[in-house]
């Protein structure tokens, strides 16, 4: 019997790895959850995004507010009512606003995973297409590349992309007849994107340019094949196994640069939510309601985990040899 195509092996392969597995049916959970954000608040009654210091819940069959005084002796202040603990509305407690934290951090996921996997797909996208031509025509074309690539490497990644958030911020984004709002997610996908593509643009551009002199490109040459049915038919199907590896762990890497532009206030705006949103609402509630800062971080933590042990799976599969011995 066959045992399938070379993507049902390939799974197989992965999922033989007890570290994939959970590290898979992880990242499966939260993106699920996110997905559910909308059916979670509807069934809590409650609006993730609208202020509500004035409000009330149950707790224990009566009515408590949602901002109760503070613990010092003057009882100056105000503290958001932290967690209970039970499936219902505020399960999490709530935010300096009065925000259901547990539908914030849901939502919160929605945002944060797509910008990351957006941000991914575009960087390697546009990686790609500067690694193939910069490895298949070399001369100056590699040497030009090369040298713009180098140019965007040699910026630290945060200080690069703080610089053109803090300008597309303030500012709406003008493409000549189209305009992109300041709180529109392509802001943010676009930057996380532009400042990542030299780190998957150079393994790329190395693959491409050993597959260039490989025998089968030759052959092809002497065949006389133009250099769009080269790229496309002989060297983009060789560099799907270096994708494929890529892809995980650079959309780590946008995810932790999502979080941190948004909890500068320079990614996600309010009142959308991403999980860099959520932590930075909760930095003033560190000591007092921890949990607002502490549920967006673990799933920060768990999610980056996954993608990373994901990437490690791909990597030992796809190239025993290179893998981890």
């Amino acid at each position: 019997m066959s045992e399938g195509g070379p993507w049902v092996r390939l799974a197989r392969q992965v999922l033989r790895r007890r570290g994939a597995v959970a590290a898979f049916s992880a990242l499966l959970l939260i993106v699920l959850a996110s997905a559910a954000a909308p059916l979670y608040a509807a069934w809590v009654g409650v609006d993730p995004f609208a202020s509500d210091v004035a409000g009330t819940t149950i707790r224990d069959g009566r009515e408590v507010d949602l901002m109760q005084p503070n613990d010092n002796p003057l009882h100056l202040g105000l503290t958001p009512i932290g967690p209970d603990w039970r499936l219902g509305p505020y399960a999490m407690g709530a935010d300096p606003q009065g925000r259901d934290v547990a539908a914030r951090v849901l939502y919160g996921g929605r945002n944060s995973l797509l910008i990351s996997a957006a941000s991914a797909l575009l960087c390697l996208a546009v990686a790609t297409g500067l690694g193939l031509a910069a490895g298949y025509f070399g001369g100056w074309v590699d040497a030009v590349l090369s040298r713009l690539l180098d140019i965007l490497w040699a910026v630290p990644v945060y200080l690069l992309a703080i610089s053109l958030s803090i300008v597309t911020i303030g500012h709406a984004l003008h493409l000549g007849i189209v305009t992109i709002a300041s709180d529109n997610l392509l802001i943010p996908v676009a930057i996380i994107a532009l400042v990542y593509i030299p780190y998957a643009a150079r393994p790329l551009r190395a693959r491409a340019l050993a597959l260039a002199r490989a025998e089968f490109v030759l052959a092809a040459r002497a065949l006389g094949a133009s250099h769009w049915r080269i790229l496309t038919r002989e060297i983009l199907p060789n560099l799907l196994d270096t994708l494929m590896v890529l892809a995980p762990l650079l959309m780590a890497l946008c995810l932790l640069a999502e979080s941190s532009l948004s909890f500068l206030s320079l990614g996600v705006q309010a009142p959308a939510a991403s999980w860099g949103t959520i932590i930075q609402d909760g930095e003033g509630l560190i000591y007092t309601r921890p949990m607002v800062a502490i549920l967006p971080g673990l799933a920060i933590v768990a999610t980056v985990l996954a993608l990373n042990v994901l990437g490690d799976a791909l990597r030992d599969v796809l190239d025993p040899k290179g893998g981890r011995r």
